[in-house]
């Protein structure tokens, strides 16, 4: 379980993080705090192995607009389009394209 000592949330009432994402793309999620005295961004993440392999959960559109909405004051968590659990299909290769 994770104490985060010495970091603080942005909304007192509800203690929600400054962000819960994806934001290192391996599907697993990160949480960012930002310290007591406001001096720094703090980003937790596991340190426990997976033996899984995906795309990025930032490769999938309902979870990109989850992030969205979440990081303008609707502190909801985000959802995948597709069932991330036990017995998972494996979710397709995403359309995204880059110039």
């Amino acid at each position: 379980m994770l104490t985060a000592s010495g970091a603080s949330a942005n909304n007192g009432t509800k203690a929600t993080p400054s962000l819960q994402a994806d934001i290192l793309g391996d599907w697993r999620e990160e949480v960012v705090w930002r310290a007591e005295d406001s001096s720094e961004l703090r980003i937790y993440t596991t340190t426990d192995v997976t033996e899984h392999r995906m795309y990025t959960l930032m490769h999938d559109a309902v979870y990109r607009l989850g992030i969205a909405w979440q990081n303008v004051g609707y502190n909801q968590p985000p959802h995948t389009g597709f069932y991330l659990g036990e017995g998972m299909q494996t979710p397709e290769k995403p359309n995204i394209y880059t110039r």
